[in-house]
């Protein structure tokens, strides 16, 4: 293969590499406003032991989420890979130069963002995990040390001092154990809140990022085909303005956002499938 062809294949991976992260992300985002909402749910009616919540967060932690780390990675490393010379200082401030620091900063960014998210989900996870199936058998032995001591008062049975040093520690480890399950509870709601956060903040990031991805016509490709998630991450109509920034300035057909995008998209790719009903009008929701 030669050198111009593998910067070829490379570019176009990249390009890959990254519709597909967004399009996860977007995914991965709907996905934890769901959760969000249920543990909030559950939170209020003192459920989070037993509302399904954890097998939520286990799902979402083990597939999209650890697939977003991966890429995350891969394609930070691969835009650093290929400039192992270090930075020079520019002759003189331009556009291009701005929108070039921008993108890596961004890039960086993005990458860090998602690597802290999975750790965070991860956290979420082991918390709610505990609260499952560790909570319960700690208010049982907390309910056994007192009902044994609650025998002995109605018998008025006298403990020997052994069997009083070993229900004293019985008690202890009870009450530690409860102990545990309430700071796995605040735990887990500290991490749903910067989870949460974390999503927002890099949905904010990818936001801006798309901005200066116009010449990535597999991504506005993929945007196309999940145009849905756009609206449902950054509020309706969102899909129809991001389409009109990247077809901003380009010769091509149509008036609206999505039928400038999908011009844009016959014109580089070629390739279509799965976008001859994103003309369509959308019908009533069920």
């Amino acid at each position: 293969m030669s050198e111009s062809s593998r910067e070829m294949f490379e570019e176009r991976r990249v390009k890959e590499y990254l519709a597909f992260l967004v399009v996860k992300f977007l995914k991965a985002y709907v996905a934890f406003e769901g959760i969000h909402a249920a543990f909030r749910r559950a939170d209020a009616d003192s459920c989070l032991a037993t509302c399904g919540v954890f097998e939520q967060v286990r799902d979402l932690e083990e597939s999209l989420a650890f697939d977003l780390k991966e890429m995350a990675h891969a394609l930070f490393r691969t835009r650093k890979g290929r400039d192992t010379s270090k930075p020079k200082p520019a002759a003189r401030i331009s556009r291009r130069m701005l929108r070039e620091l921008t993108a890596s900063i961004e890039m960086r960014a993005i990458d860090s963002y998602l690597g802290t998210g999975y750790h965070l989900l991860a956290i979420l996870k082991e918390s709610l995990y505990q609260l499952r199936h560790y909570a319960p058998a700690y208010e049982e032995e907390k309910a056994e040390v007192a009902a044994i001591e609650d025998m002995a008062r109605r018998l008025k049975y006298t403990f020997s001092p052994e069997e009083a040093r070993e229900l004293e520690h019985l008690r202890s480890l009870a009450n530690l154990s409860v102990k545990l399950s309430a700071e796995n509870e605040a735990l887990s709601r500290r991490m749903a809140v910067r989870c949460r956060d974390l999503f927002q903040g890099t949905a904010q990031v990818i936001r801006r990022h798309l901005e200066g991805a116009a010449e990535n016509e597999v991504l506005v490709q993929n945007l196309l085909q999940n145009r849905d998630l756009l609206d449902r991450v950054y509020g309706a109509g969102a899909a129809e303005r991001i389409f009109l920034e990247l077809c901003r300035g380009r010769d091509v057909a149509g008036t609206t956002g999505v039928e400038r995008a999908r011009s844009y998209v016959q014109k580089h790719c070629g390739n279509v499938d799965g976008l001859s009903g994103v003309l369509a009008p959308r019908g009533p929701a069920a």
